[in-house]
């Protein structure tokens, strides 16, 4: 009987550390469950304000292109950059934006631009406002189309 109690006492002890040891892991879990919960949540808010950041700015630039505020083919290449920048439009909606920008993409800009001979800016800017003469009034149908777009988003 003696050893039944000695067995009997190593048995309580076992399982009391082994309830320890399993409570220890249960709340180290359910602590990073909710950790993983709240950093999912952040990713999605911070993602969530990047869209609505960059709908604000879509908004903004087609604006001042149908307001003559800015050059068409500024806003091109602003509007497209940020369009392919998010998933909410297909490049497809907006063909004569994107093609005036696969036109222009490869003018020199910043100080490329500044380091260019005056003759050589003066021939790229008569092709640029030739482009934009050409593609003016579609892409302000686009930027109506776009602004439309966004009033529904």
């Amino acid at each position: 009987m003696e050893n039944f109690y000695t067995y009997l006492s190593i048995l309580l002890v076992l399982i009391f550390f082994l309830s320890i040891g399993v409570t220890y892991f249960y709340l180290k879990y359910t602590r990073l469950k909710s950790r993983a919960i709240e950093d999912a949540l952040a990713r999605k808010e911070k993602q969530d304000k990047r869209i609505l950041d960059t709908f604000e700015s879509l908004r903004i630039i087609a604006l001042a292109c149908i307001q003559d505020q800015c050059e068409i083919s500024e806003a091109s290449i602003r509007i497209r950059m940020l369009i392919s920048s998010i998933d909410h439009f297909e490049n497809s909606e907006f063909p004569y934006t994107f093609e005036l920008y696969e036109k222009i993409k490869h003018f020199k800009t910043h100080e490329a631009r500044k380091a260019m001979k005056k003759q050589d800016r003066y021939n790229e800017d008569k092709l640029r406002f030739k482009m934009e003469e050409e593609f003016g009034e579609k892409i302000k149908e686009e930027c109506e189309k776009l602004l439309t777009m966004l009033k529904s988003q």
